[in-house]
């Protein structure tokens, strides 16, 4: 019997790669947001605010942040994957706490671990997972 499972989280380093690369991006957008840099236990990590972003959308970034670590999947993805199942199973997917199904999320996926995950919130969603994806890849292109 197998007893352990490889677990893998994001390194100092590797959380502030994201940060970084998520504010330089948002101030190329000219857009203020929440940046909230989660590990593979969903724990935050890492925070940083630009001047101006909605209060409000703090809360938004937090949860995207859960959603991507939670479901190794993108929130766009997940917004897609909720859409397509039947209303029942809706329901079901609705009523567990803190998966949120608005773009600006995304994981961190290493050799098929999920290490952590992005959450973006303050612009528009579409700018939002710009910010987003645009993070994990500059993370992903230092390796």
């Amino acid at each position: 019997m197998k007893i352990s499972a490889p677990r893998g989280t994001l390194t100092t380093e590797a959380i502030q790669v994201l940060l970084n690369a998520a504010a330089a991006r948002s101030l190329e957008l000219k857009i203020n947001i929440h940046i909230c840099v989660m590990d593979s236990s969903a724990e935050i990590v890492g925070w940083l605010s630009s001047d101006g972003a909605p209060r409000i959308a703090a809360t938004t970034a937090k949860w995207q942040a859960i959603t991507a670590v939670n479901t190794g999947m993108s929130t766009a993805d997940w917004k897609a994957y909720t859409a397509s199942v039947p209303e029942e199973e809706r329901k079901i997917i609705d009523r567990v706490g803190g998966y949120l199904s608005a773009d600006g999320g995304v994981p961190v996926i290493e050799g098929g671990l999920v290490l952590g995950g992005i959450g973006i919130s303050g612009a528009d969603q579409e700018r939002d997972e710009d910010v987003a994806r645009y993070a994990v890849r500059a993370l992903l292109e230092i390796e």
